[in-house]
């Protein structure tokens, strides 16, 4: 009978346990369209806020970045529509059992082409953002900026679990 009760108690404390962890797993849960950094709009302000406060932009620099990071996302925004819609057609060539070779390089070449652009674009954006800063900023950007793109990015996944 000891033994029963004993069971009954163990029972109830792990129900209790899982009621609480599903409890904490549900409420730190973050709402659609939030990540840690909060939520993601037309524009991503997790970046652009780190570098205003790590590299102390005054007024002035942070209205000149805000254009500059709007001038950038409006160049990128065509190439990064462009690209979807060729990826979409590029996997659909996955349908075809005897898909085109020539044409599966063409779209492949096309999406490089789409990314050079963005790369280049974001390149030139913050060389500029480079420029407006102060020679003081510009060593601490030079420090900060791998961050910065790394942010950009979204969230970076380690490497995978090692072989059991």
């Amino acid at each position: 009978m000891n033994n029963t009760r004993f069971l009954k108690a163990g029972l109830v404390v792990m129900v209790l346990l899982n009621i609480i962890t599903i409890a904490f797993l549900w409420i730190g849960k973050p709402s659609h369209g939030e990540g840690p950094r909060g939520p993601h709009g037309p524009h991503d302000d997790g970046p652009f806020q780190f570098l205003c406060d790590r590299l102390h932009l005054d007024s002035k620099q942070v209205a000149d970045y805000e254009k500059l990071r709007d001038e950038h996302h409006n160049a990128i925004e065509k190439y990064q529509d462009h690209s979807h819609e060729l990826r979409n057609r590029f996997f659909a060539l996955l349908q075809s059992a005897n898909a085109d070779s020539a044409m599966v390089k063409q779209y492949a070449d096309s999406i490089a082409m789409d990314q050079q652009q963005i790369e280049l674009i974001t390149f030139y954006h913050f060389k500029k953002l480079r420029a407006i800063c102060t020679p003081e900023q510009q060593k601490t950007f030079d420090e900060v900026i791998g961050d910065a793109l790394k942010m950009m990015s979204g969230p970076q996944h380690g490497p995978p679990p090692p072989p059991r």
